[in-house]
């Protein structure tokens, strides 16, 4: 079974407006830089969620996706609404969705989703 974080990259990697993404940390080499759209995908929640008959038959996952805006900006609206409508198309659900927030060094906008989703156990796992 694939990790939480390798399938939701999977499911962004054609969003044009994503300049650099990036699963489970950003590479100690990369430095920051304000002029592209950053995305960051961490896993947060991993865990067996539904039993039948004394067997797992669900597990519960979930990731933490962070968009970086670079700083001339995009439809910051307009891409979060197609980066929600991306995951719950794909019957992830969307845990928590935070403010937006200007970072203080960068002067980037940042955004912060929390989204999850039952994956069913495969037969002998």
């Amino acid at each position: 079974m694939e990790t939480p974080t390798t399938i939701a990259k999977k499911l962004m990697k054609d969003i044009t407006w994503i300049d650099e993404l990036y699963s489970g940390s950003i590479p100690s080499n990369v430095e920051v830089n304000t002029n592209k759209n950053t995305v960051l995908i961490t896993e947060y929640l991993n865990e067996p969620s539904q039993y039948a008959n004394m067997e797992i038959k669900y597990w519960l996952v979930g990731v933490e996706v962070q968009i970086f805006y670079k700083l001339d900006g995009e439809d910051f609206q307009n891409c979060e609404i197609q980066v929600a409508r991306l995951f719950n198309d794909n019957r992830w659900k969307i845990d928590t969705s935070r403010n937006r927030i200007k970072d203080p060094d960068t002067k980037q906008w940042t955004k912060v989703f929390y989204f999850s989703k039952n994956l069913e156990m495969e037969e002998g796992i």
